[in-house]
């Protein structure tokens, strides 16, 4: 849909990965940008990807879809000025919860920003931070405690905890912010492939037996609720 896999073929690909790493379900998260595209075409368009993968799936034997992860789909909304009052935010938020998965700007964040998630949770909806690791390094000091204040659940790359010039401070980044769902943001087969598996070898190095119970309070993510009403 956007700079994430060529093709169904290796969206497949990237599934079987992801099962063969212990991966039991993924969510889809293709990036929504309000500037580029209205919600209606973004659900529209993702409807229609996940169809044409659904085919794909269905052609193959019983044995062979056991062993791909069960699905989820949502989004990576980028912020905009404003969106906390958009009516239709709640269609994008993790299938069945009142999880919205928000990619914070790259620019340093201002009082916009900050309103625009105090709106989202006063509406029930919890913003999910995208990959914090981002941000640990460029965002003012004073900005990121305000976020972590917020307690909000929190994505953290597996990719930085890879590589030796990057690890000590990826560990450090998540001390920091809290981060709690450690994530593949795997995107293809070759540059940004699923990594969890490798990710985990080297939790599993550091905190032994307690690494997978590091992560297990994040369950309540996928589980679906039932929405408040507005009045």
């Amino acid at each position: 849909m956007d700079d994430g896999s060529r093709n169904v073929e290796m969206s497949l690909a990237m599934l079987r990965a992801e099962g063969a790493q212990g991966i039991d379900r993924v969510v889809f998260t293709p990036h929504f940008y309000r500037d580029i595209e209205n919600i209606p075409s973004f659900l529209h368009r993702r409807d229609k990807a996940l169809d044409e993968l659904k085919r794909m799936i269905d052609a193959l034997s019983g044995e062979e879809r056991e062993r791909l992860p069960a699905y989820t789909l949502g989004a990576e909304v980028a912020w905009v000025q404003g969106m906390g009052d958009w009516s239709e935010l709640r269609e994008l938020c993790y299938e069945g919860t009142k999880y919205l998965l928000l990619e914070p700007p790259m620019q340093q964040w201002n009082e916009a920003f900050f309103n625009d998630v105090y709106n989202m949770l006063n509406r029930g909806i919890t913003p999910v931070i995208a990959h914090i690791d981002r941000y640990c390094g460029t965002q003012k000091r004073d900005a990121l405690e305000r976020l972590y204040e917020f307690g909000l659940p929190t994505q953290i790359s597996a990719e930085p905890f890879l590589h030796m010039m990057s690890k000590g401070r990826m560990f450090r980044c998540m001390e920091q912010s809290g981060a709690r769902l450690l994530i593949s943001d795997c995107h293809d087969t070759d540059y940004r492939p699923p990594n969890l598996g490798s990710a985990m070898t080297v939790f599993r190095k550091k905190y032994g037996a307690d690494a997978e119970a590091f992560f297990d309070e994040t369950d309540e993510l996928l589980m679906p609720v039932q929405w408040l009403t507005d009045e």
